[in-house]
């Protein structure tokens, strides 16, 4: 394949014509430079908890694999969960049951509100189950991270085939949302993958479901986002994989080509094949070692080449290559991130989590980001991609923008997404991940996120795209449901009696309330 030059000199749509803003007050001059200096207390205070807090879980994570592991019970945790939740039944508790997680542990941009002392349920499930190569699946219990998943299963030459990329997303969480940012064209979504689940119900018992037992709850769970019930147990498929990803760079320069996209023309496609050894035609990128740079910042300077590079990376190094920057969140939290000063002396406490992160924001902080940050995925037909990338830089204009294919696949009976269109059993789309300042704060212009993500979710519904369930949806129920297909998730919740026990997903998920009224929510719960 050849290669064009850098595409500086091609002519870029113009932003949209939009109001300047007046000077800052003096009051937002000071909040400006909070946030501009927030990387300090970040550096000072966020990275060594961070780093206690990781190491507390490594610990123990090592000791209930070896020396607890004869003490430990799953089967007693269960129903110690059990017994928690007939307990709020006795009580009389109006409040929905939750998990009690605190808020900032969930990678989610809302705040937990509905959570409250009488309907928190404690759901201790942090660990590896089983690991069954001659079925090739692994069982684990939901909140286990997929960091933890892949040190576990990689040394043992084994990996589960679709890999969301940050360390810190749960089984559970990937389940009842989509799994975001994990590519895969052959696959499909991270909840193809799952085998079979069990599930504590409405009526306070566990099911055992899959494709081929209680199929009609199986297929509802994902994109339920906890609306029927507490995964207890998630069984997922296994692969047997090699030392190495020899991943090959293409840079490219046209807006439907690319996989990071760092301007409207300019980008690289990465792809990948496992390999035994190092061979002759690349060179050697252990690229998750703390002192490397940034893996978006080394793809951009790969991408001004005219020509592909191959490099042969450590297979776990590759498939979390964006953990340690959070992406390019990395470049605004903490800009001097990627020098190789920072990374030389301070970069082995990188990443900050974005529970820290959560946990030490000031109100005006969380107010900063609803209003002048983007954090979104969406998730939309590969011959839309296009069309999709120009109205995000109408939009948005944030860059880099990461494209991550998948495959959607035909179920049966059909959950939340919709069947692949003229009725085949696979339909190929492509996850746009969002997630930056926009153009036109940065200059200073009249803008309104919450105004641009109705935009460009009224794109997706008119052109069978989806939202990711963790970011900031302005749509209503109505639009929601217009989006996705929940008529297999209403009938689960009622045949399974999580009507009134579970918070809605349209309550968790929705940011427009103020359009639902009392008869709305009556019909919701």
């Amino acid at each position: 394949m050849t290669t064009a030059k850098l595409s500086s000199a091609l002519p870029v749509p113009e932003p949209r014509q939009r109001k300047k803003l007046p000077p800052p007050t003096s009051q937002e001059k000071f909040e400006d430079f909070l946030m501009d200096n927030r990387w300090l207390a970040v550096i000072l205070l966020v990275l060594p908890l961070n780093y206690l807090f990781t190491s507390y879980w490594g610990l123990r994570d090592f000791l209930v694999r070896t020396v607890l592991s004869p003490l430990r019970s799953h089967e007693r945790t269960v129903a110690n969960i059990q017994a928690q939740i007939q307990k709020w039944r006795e009580s009389g508790s109006k409040n929905f049951l939750c998990s009690r997680r605190p808020a900032f542990l969930q990678v989610t941009l809302r705040d937990g509100v509905y959570k409250h002392k009488d309907n928190a349920i404690d759901l201790p499930l942090y660990d590896i189950l089983e690991l069954d190569t001659k079925k090739r699946t692994v069982k684990v219990e939901p909140s286990v991270n997929i960091g933890q998943l892949t040190r576990f299963l990689i040394p043992k030459g084994w990996c589960i085939p679709v890999i969301p990329e940050y360390d810190d997303l749960t089984m559970g969480g990937m389940l009842n949302g989509y799994g975001i940012e994990g590519s895969s064209h052959k696959y499909g979504l991270f909840n193809d993958i799952i085998v079979s689940v069990d599930i504590i119900v409405g009526n306070g018992e566990v099911v055992h479901c899959s494709r081929e037992e209680n199929p009609d709850l199986f297929f509802a769970l994902p994109w339920s986002y906890g609306g029927i019930g507490f995964a207890v147990m998630i069984e997922l498929q296994i692969i047997p994989v090699k030392k190495y990803c020899r991943l090959v760079y293409e840079p490219m320069r046209t807006v439907d080509e690319m996989g990071i996209q760092y301007d409207f023309h300019n980008g690289i496609l990465t792809h990948g094949d496992f390999a035994d050894k190092v061979g002759s035609d690349g060179i050697y990128n252990a690229m998750g070692k703390w002192w490397k740079p940034w893996f978006h910042r080394h793809a951009e300077i790969l991408m001004k080449k005219d020509h592909p590079t191959v490099e042969y990376i450590p297979l776990r190094d590759y498939l979390h290559r964006h953990t340690r920057s959070l992406y390019w969140e990395g470049d605004l939290i903490i800009p001097i991130g990627n020098h190789w000063l920072f990374r030389h002396t301070l970069g082995w406490l990188m990443p900050p989590s974005v529970s820290f992160l959560k946990l030490t924001q000031t109100k005006s902080q969380r107010d900063h980001y609803f209003h002048k940050h983007i954090a979104q995925d969406y998730l939309l037909p590969l011959d839309k991609l296009k069309e999709g990338l120009e109205l995000s830089h109408d939009v948005y204009e944030v860059y880099p923008l990461w494209l991550c294919p998948h495959a959607v696949l035909k179920t049966s009976p059909q959950g939340a997404l919709r069947a692949p269109i003229n009725n085949k059993e696979i339909e190929q789309y492509v996850d746009i991940g969002i997630w930056g300042v926009p153009g036109a704060v940065q200059r200073r212009e009249v803008y309104d996120a919450h105004v641009a993500n109705r935009e460009y979710e009224t794109w997706l519904r008119n052109n069978r795209g989806y939202q990711a369930m963790y970011a900031i949806s302005e749509m209503t129920p109505e639009e929601f449901n217009e989006m996705f297909d929940m008529t297999l998730y209403e009938a689960a919740r009622k045949k399974y009696g999580s009507v009134g026990v579970f918070m809605d997903v349209s309550q968790k998920v929705l940011v427009n309330k103020s359009k639902l009224g009392s008869n709305d929510f009556a019909k919701l719960v």
